[in-house]
């Protein structure tokens, strides 16, 4: 069951039901579990997505549609790369060190920006693939 202290804004109550879960989530299974403290319209939970999306909080994935808890330790300012089993959906945000040199050969032939970028790679995780 979802406690929430009163004073909560709605921002903070969408990112401790993230936290809680322990699977991606779509805006209406934010909202469900919302509504069950707090009555609320689906424009709300899209209002709070989008917040704590732009303030690197969170990160959403285009394949399945689901927000997910952004897990680095470090700045929040910096470029989701995510993968996404094919199977069951499972989501990890990967180490974006790994990835550096190679978006740093991709933007100098390129006529692209790539200081802000999501990338999603997909694949089989190691349960689905045994």
């Amino acid at each position: 069951m979802l406690c929430y202290n009163i004073t909560m804004n709605n921002n903070n109550i969408v990112l401790n039901i993230l936290k809680k879960s322990t699977k991606g989530l779509s805006a209406y299974e934010i909202l469900n579990k919302f509504q069950k403290y707090k009555k609320i319209q689906p424009m709300t939970v899209y209002r709070a997505l989008k917040k704590l999306t732009n303030d690197g909080l969170i990160h959403k994935t285009n394949k399945n549609k689901t927000f997910h808890i952004c897990n680095t330790s470090d700045t929040h300012d910096h470029n989701a790369i995510l993968a996404i089993c094919n199977d069951c959906g499972k989501t990890e945000e990967l180490n974006t060190n790994l990835f550096s040199k190679i978006i740093k050969q991709v933007k100098s032939k390129s006529k692209f920006n790539f200081n802000n970028y999501n990338l999603e790679i997909t694949t089989n995780c190691k349960e689905c693939n045994s």
